[in-house]
């Protein structure tokens, strides 16, 4: 039995390192010009490891996106935990998006090309879907909770949540573009915004005051 649980944490293991080495080639280098080859020598694993574990490249860079996002559900339900009222736990999730500027930047590329790919293949179409479709959950409970607490403004939370993952994905796109700006600027700008829409303004004016 131990020699079997030791099989299958090795194999987990494994599994793991080509998953996230493969993560990392498309961030690097993007997504049609990796080969499996390039992800085998990032994971210190031969090239047959890798159909040996995946039975496809296709199934490899499924499970690369899996795990992203995964990671990012994660670091998100963490943060939101951690904060105690309405208007820090939105903060928190814009940290979380706006962790800092070298994770945000490997993220932008390797996500950029994995929604590609969903744009004509539905297994990632359906993983993007339901990745966007968790990330605005996370996002109606904390609007919700702010409008039952009165942090935030009445409004309807389908559509507040929507211009709320707008703006954040909006702005990370600015910063990833503009010659402007720093990214903790961004980060602060991303929260100003997203704040004052929910609370009407009132976070700004707090501010000023202050």
């Amino acid at each position: 039995m131990a020699a079997k649980q030791f099989v299958q944490e090795y194999e987990d293991q494994r599994r793991e390192e080509l998953i996230k080495a493969t993560y990392y080639e498309v961030a690097e280098k993007g997504y049609s010009a990796v080969t499996l080859q390039d992800i085998a020598k990032r994971a210190g694993v031969s090239k047959g490891s890798t159909l040996y574990y995946f039975a496809t490249k296709e199934d490899l860079f499924l499970g690369a996106l899996e795990w992203i996002i995964g990671e990012v559900h994660e670091r998100i339900h963490k943060a939101i935990a951690s904060a105690d009222n309405p208007v820090s736990k939105m903060k928190a999730v814009i940290g979380v998006i706006f962790g800092n500027a070298q994770e945000s930047r490997q993220f932008f590329l390797a996500y950029s090309d994995f929604i590609s790919i969903g744009t004509r293949n539905r297994r990632f179409h359906d993983l993007n879907a339901r990745f966007y479709e968790g990330c605005c959950g996370h996002d109606r409970e904390i609007i919700e909770l702010g409008i039952k607490a009165g942090d935030f403004r009445a409004v309807d939370i389908e559509d507040a949540s929507s211009m709320v993952r707008a703006l954040m994905d909006g702005m990370m796109m600015q910063w990833f573009f503009s010659s402007q700006g720093t990214f903790d600027d961004y980060r602060r700008r991303c929260e100003r915004i997203v704040l004052d829409y929910l609370t009407g303004g009132k976070m700004s004016v707090m501010a000023k005051a202050a």
